[in-house]
């Protein structure tokens, strides 16, 4: 039961919204299967159902989504501890600091990036993005580029006030696939997610 609960508010999040059935297909499970954890969901203030246009005939199904309750059921473990350092360090420490977690980072991603084509990388780092709590999934970005979309923020409220978390990481991602990567909505500017674009060279 826990487990199907946990999957349903992380395909939310990292969707926005899903139908009944798209939420079933995701979990492997009938709809009626489905429903019965959403309903639960519901009873507890995570989820909130609405019926969706109509495109034809016969009943439309309903559309599910997240309640700002359910944000508490995500990793923010490191939002406390970051925002007493941007009251505490000055600008250019901060800035160090961001820097020395990003070149961290950077170090343990690299070598499980090597050997990889330019869609296997871009997918390994969605994954390791989802290891550190930022739940990200990997999309069609047009033109044949690849779009990491960041889901969920651990230190969002720091990141949010310095900018500067993502602007490393925004430059390490470049060092990583080495090749320019642009940023393209952002959770400080009040979007669902932060997403980077990317693009192989030479393509």
């Amino acid at each position: 039961m826990e487990s199907r609960r946990e999957a349903i508010l992380a395909f939310l999040k990292t969707r926005g919204h899903a139908t009944l059935g798209e939420i079933a297909i995701h979990l492997e499970v009938s709809k009626q299967g489905a429903l019965r954890h959403l309903e639960a969901l519901e009873a507890e203030g995570l989820a909130t159902a609405a019926a969706a246009e109509a495109h034809g005939p016969g009943r439309p199904e309903s559309v599910y989504r997240l309640t700002p309750a359910a944000g508490e059921h995500f990793p923010d473990g490191h939002r406390a501890l970051t925002g007493e350092l941007v009251d505490f360090m000055t600008q250019s420490q901060l800035e160090r600091f961001f820097e020395a977690r990003a070149a961290r980072l950077e170090a343990e991603y690299a070598p499980r990036l090597a050997g990889l084509d330019f869609e296997s990388r871009v997918r390994e780092l969605a994954r390791l993005a989802t290891e550190h709590g930022h739940m990200a999934e990997v999309v069609e970005a047009g033109d044949g580029g690849l779009a990491i979309r960041h889901c969920n923020c651990p230190i969002q409220d720091v990141a949010s006030r310095t900018g500067l978390p993502c602007a490393n990481e925004q430059q390490m991602y470049e060092r990583l696939l080495g090749t320019p990567v642009a940023r393209t909505t952002w959770m400080a500017d009040a979007a669902d997610d932060c997403t980077y674009v990317m693009k192989e060279k030479g393509n």
